[in-house]
């Protein structure tokens, strides 16, 4: 057997293995969506046949409704408070010089380390403490504390290969600190920072064991009504509602992805 040969037949095996890699992983995903547009009552497969029953119904669900409204506004107002804190973080970490800077910069990713119970527990002691009460604020504020590591590694590691000879060309012309990160430094490290923001997006919207302890009766969030639902019997509505969640997810990775690109 020739060499181009054997390279033929380890590129197909390898192909083969993604696949079915792949396959596996997604597997799950196809079962939701296929499940989501049955015409029975619990989800099955086969399926006795294809409705927008579920659909409809998760249209006139309000509890869902409010709860998908309060997820949108927490991962929304989380991801950009992470982006900016994030972004401002690895900066001073990154050019500042000060005692213990690695083992501050260690302490920052313990959110992303410890246990969520441990971190919801520590948040609901010390929001009390300062006299915050759950809801919109305490949700937005923990939902920060755990996805800005994600913004911090991400935006670090850009500013570390960061070829800091533009900044010093941008001073060197009579910028300051300021104008030289809005028209230099921003820019290009801008696609990290989008990144960022839409793995904190991610994080905060599918945050459940934190949010436990953060939540009011107002202020639920689609993963807390869905174990909830959960505990009662499993509808296809909850199916209707993932693949909603699931386009979203992939409509914002696209825009993403594109904004980083372009």
């Amino acid at each position: 057997m020739t060499q181009t040969t054997t390279a033929r037949l380890d590129g197909l095996t390898l192909r083969v293995m993604v696949t079915v890699v792949f396959g596996f992983l997604l597997l799950p995903v196809v079962i939701v969506v296929l499940t989501s547009f049955t015409t029975q009552s619990f989800p099955a497969i086969p399926q006795e046949g294809v409705s927008l029953k579920w659909y409809a119904e998760l249209l006139a669900d309000q509890k869902l409704l409010d709860a998908l409204t309060v997820s949108l506004i927490v991962a929304t107002a989380s991801a950009v408070l992470s982006a900016i804190v994030g972004t401002i973080a690895a900066v001073g970490f990154v050019r500042g010089e000060f005692p213990y800077k690695e083992q501050i910069s260690t302490a920052m990713l313990l959110p992303i380390i410890i246990s969520p119970v441990i971190t919801g527990i520590a948040l609901v002691r010390y929001f009390s403490t300062v006299g915050l009460s759950s809801g919109y604020p305490a949700l937005v504020l923990g939902h920060t504390v755990l996805s800005l590591p994600y913004v911090f590694l991400l935006v670090r590691s850009e500013l570390l290969t960061f070829d800091q000879d533009l900044e010093r060309a941008s001073r060197i012309l009579g910028a300051d600190p300021v104008t030289t990160f809005r028209h230099v430094t921003g820019p290009i490290i801008s696609p990290a920072i989008l990144a960022g923001g839409f793995i904190a997006f991610v994080v905060s919207f599918g945050e459940f064991t934190a949010t436990q302890f953060l939540i009011s009766p107002d202020t639920s969030t689609v993963p807390v009504v869905i174990y909830t639902m959960l505990r009662t019997g499993l509808t296809p509505t909850i199916n209707a509602l993932s693949v909603v969640l699931i386009v979203v997810m992939l409509l914002l990775a696209l825009s993403s992805r594109q904004l980083s690109s372009s």
